[in-house]
């Protein structure tokens, strides 16, 4: 894998597609974001000026650099665009024929010998890489959320990835300024499948009686977190938590992941989804 990475293309425009194309361009990487929802591109454009805005006012970018990135990002609907690619990285939605979808398309456009990777947090490598086709070729890369501050991605291998691919998702991710972490091919990897043991037994707590910030701060003391799992849930969307504990629990068949759904179905019904909706397991001002 000697072959320079000048030319990304990064498959979704939702908040990690965008959180990765901002990544890659701090990094000098020329990104094509490929989204074929139009209504999705000028929300990932605010999206990119409000992190970028915000890296400005923490004085982690200047505004030359921030201008420079809105330079290297394209917005495309075309898919002739991943025959300019270098590398590509998927971030659609978690959903297995959603995915087929894509990679079947990806694997019919993008050039020989160029690596691909997937950004999926939850479902396994080698059942993806099987939609591409050349297994060899395809590697997880789960960045976390949001990308321009989370420094950790998991790099994951199927038992069929060519190890100079591996090798060079490593290095793309340092290139990137991440710190790259080989996390095996199971249902969850590290992060995810850890930290979904770990939210299933703080929201079993809520459901009998405990007070939200005082399970998270007795988490955040008693473990050394910088943030309890209850908080987080509502970061990260508990719609979404839940989506990933279905799939845990169905990939996996232990009861603890399937234990704390129906935990989470009285607040969504409720509309209550975390921060992005005002209200989760605590409220939020505007």
């Amino acid at each position: 894998m000697s072959d320079p990475v000048n030319t990304l293309c990064v498959l979704g425009a939702g908040t990690m597609g965008t959180g990765i194309a901002q990544v890659a361009a701090q990094a000098g990487l020329r990104v094509h974001v490929l989204e074929t929802n139009e209504e999705a591109v000028p929300r990932s454009r605010k999206r990119l000026d409000k992190s970028l805005q915000g890296g400005i006012e923490r004085e982690k970018i200047t505004p030359e650099q921030a201008e420079e990135v809105r330079r290297l990002i394209t917005w495309e609907s075309d898919t002739g665009v991943l025959a300019q690619a270098d590398w590509v990285i998927e971030a659609v939605f978690e959903e297995v024929e959603v995915k087929r979808q894509v990679w079947g398309q990806v694997a019919r456009l993008v050039r020989e010998g160029v690596p691909v990777a997937s950004n999926t947090s939850t479902m396994p490598i080698k059942q993806l890489a099987g939609f591409f086709g050349q297994p060899e070729r395809f590697v997880g890369m789960h960045f976390f959320n949001p990308p321009p501050a989370m420094k950790l991605v998991e790099v994951i291998p199927s038992d069929q990835t060519d190890p100079a691919v591996t090798a060079a998702a490593v290095a793309l991710c340092e290139r990137m300024g991440k710190t790259a972490l080989i996390a095996p091919d199971i249902p969850g990897f590290m992060v995810n499948r850890a930290f979904g043991a770990l939210v299933a037994a703080a929201a079993e707590v809520w459901a009998l009686g405990g007070d939200p910030a005082a399970i998270d701060q007795a988490l955040e003391l008693g473990l050394g977190h910088k943030m309890g799992p209850l908080r987080t849930s509502d970061l990260v969307g508990l719609d979404i938590i839940k989506a990933v504990h279905e799939l845990l629990g169905e990939m996996t068949g232990h009861d603890r992941f399937a234990l704390p759904q129906r935990f989470y179905d009285e607040l969504i019904a409720q509309g209550k989804l975390g921060v992005k909706s005002g209200e989760g397991f605590y409220k939020y001002e505007e």
